[in-house]
């Protein structure tokens, strides 16, 4: 029987979108192989270093730890010593050089885009990668249209070798909220602005802040890592409406998408973005900036609004006029037979039948 590979190194990682995308793909490719044909005829392996931080509960596809190494050093040389001549499957940007009977997914062009966002040597290396995998390779996932173009423009990757396939939102639906987590942090159901923190540059997140600044009277509610002291500590305003609550949980977020007034993801740039997503089948309203990728993706189902804190304001004053309740109403079901990871695995696994295995 062959085997197929899937790059495990995001094990090892903490759970962000790229790692998130990586763990929904296999658990979808792991449901449709009770079933599918190509289960009799390929065994399916994740491979990973010994470091491992994330479980996951899997029927078909096993999990076999290898190498003494860690990161790139055993991705690149370990990895690709191990799978060989078989196939593998790398779901979070990087995958071996010197492997070419693989495919990669590469979510955006970031690096090149926004390049103030990521370190000198990050810029080096990932700039470098994603040349040699777009030129070595016979096929590329990425998340949207957008980001297809984005490749082709930065990288010069042939537009024919590039599958779009975009994410599923379902897993949120899985997990139950913690509604504990209003009475950990004194936040009132139903009365604040939720926006996940982060200190990248196209995240937009000063313009959250300034936002905030100019409703005293509204409450907004930051998740993420990022605290109000390193926010301070670049000059941005922080003010008394704005509360910091620090990294939470699935289920303490799910809680807080349910119970938020709105949503709000003014990046300025993206590969998909899935956080708005998450908000919306929970009807929570959402607030997307005017970007390429958020048309593509979120069509009419979200408001728009323009990258400055006056028009900001004015949508946040819109939504808060509406009943939440019939906000979205008839479009969740279609967002989630739109977005569905089932449907994701489904293609991946149409997509194997397809690919011309290189020896």
């Amino acid at each position: 029987m062959k085997k197929i590979y899937i790059n495990g190194r995001f094990l090892t990682q903490n759970i962000t979108g790229v790692q998130r995308y990586a763990v929904e793909m296999v658990k979808a490719l792991d449901r449709h192989l009770d079933t599918d044909e190509l289960s009799s005829k390929y065994k399916f392996e994740i491979v990973c270093p010994k470091n491992i931080k994330q479980k996951i509960e899997l029927n078909n596809i096993k999990i076999k730890q290898i190498g003494i190494l860690k990161g790139h050093l055993w991705e690149q040389i370990e990895l690709p010593l191990y799978a060989k001549s078989n196939f593998l499957f790398n779901f979070c940007n990087c995958a071996p050089l010197i492997k070419k009977n693989q495919v990669v997914t590469i979510h955006d062009a970031a690096v090149c885009a926004v390049p103030e966002a990521y370190s000198f040597l990050f810029r080096i290396w990932y700039k470098t990668m994603f040349y040699i995998l777009g030129y070595r390779l016979n096929r590329i996932f990425t998340d949207s249209m957008f980001s297809k173009q984005e490749l082709h423009k930065y990288f010069f990757i042939d537009l024919k070798k590039i599958d779009v396939i975009y994410l599923g939102v379902e897993h949120i639906l899985k997990i139950k909220p913690d509604e504990k987590v209003f009475d950990k942090f004194q936040i009132k159901k139903n009365s604040y602005i939720l926006a996940v923190s982060s200190l990248n540059p196209s995240k937009n997140f000063k313009l959250i802040l300034k936002t905030a600044k100019e409703m005293p009277d509204t409450n907004f509610v930051i998740a993420g890592g990022t605290n109000s002291s390193i926010f301070k500590s670049k000059g941005l305003p922080v003010t008394d409406n704005v509360k910091f609550i620090g990294y939470v949980n699935d289920e303490e977020l799910v809680a807080l998408y349910k119970y938020a007034s709105c949503f709000v993801y003014p990046s300025l740039y993206e590969g998909f973005g899935i956080p708005p997503l998450e908000a919306m089948v929970f009807n929570c309203p959402t607030i997307v900036s005017n970007i390429e990728v958020f048309k593509e993706v979120y069509s009419n189902d979200v408001i728009i609004c323009d990258n400055n804190d006056f028009n900001l304001l004015n949508k946040i004053k819109y939504v808060k006029s509406l009943k939440k309740k019939n906000f979205y109403h008839k479009n969740v079901n279609d967002i989630l037979i739109k977005y569905s990871w089932d449907k994701v695995g489904k293609t991946v696994l149409d997509l194997i039948r397809n690919i011309e295995y290189e020896k």
